[in-house]
C-alpha cells in the first residue's frame, strides 16, 4: 500500500525545488510567464505559415485545415518554447 506520511512529505519536497523553475519574465514591473510569449510566438509563427499558404494556393489543398494549423501552432510554440527558456 501506499504510505501518506511519505508521499506528502515527498510532494511538497519537490514542489519546493522545482518552484524556481518557471522563467518569468518582467515587463514594467508586472511578471509574466514565458509560456505566453512563446504561446504568442506560436499564434504568429503560425498566422504568417497560413498566409504564406493562402498566397502560394497551398491551403486549399489542406485536409482538416483546423486540425493542421493547431497542430503548426503547437509546433511552433514548442520550438520556440526549447529555444529562448530551455536552460
Amino acid at each position: 500500500g501506499h504510505d501518506l506520511r511519505l508521499a506528502m512529505p515527498a510532494a511538497i519536497a519537490s514542489m519546493m525545488l522545482l518552484g524556481g523553475c518557471d522563467p518569468i519574465i518582467d515587463i514594467g514591473g508586472a511578471f509574466f510567464p514565458g509560456w505566453i510569449f512563446a504561446a504568442l510566438g506560436g499564434l504568429a509563427g503560425m498566422l504568417v505559415v497560413r498566409q504564406v499558404l493562402h498566397w502560394t494556393g497551398i491551403e486549399q489543398h489542406l485536409l482538416f485545415r483546423g486540425f493542421a494549423y493547431l497542430g503548426l501552432f503547437v509546433a511552433i510554440t514548442v520550438l520556440l518554447w526549447y529555444a529562448f527558456f530551455l536552460t
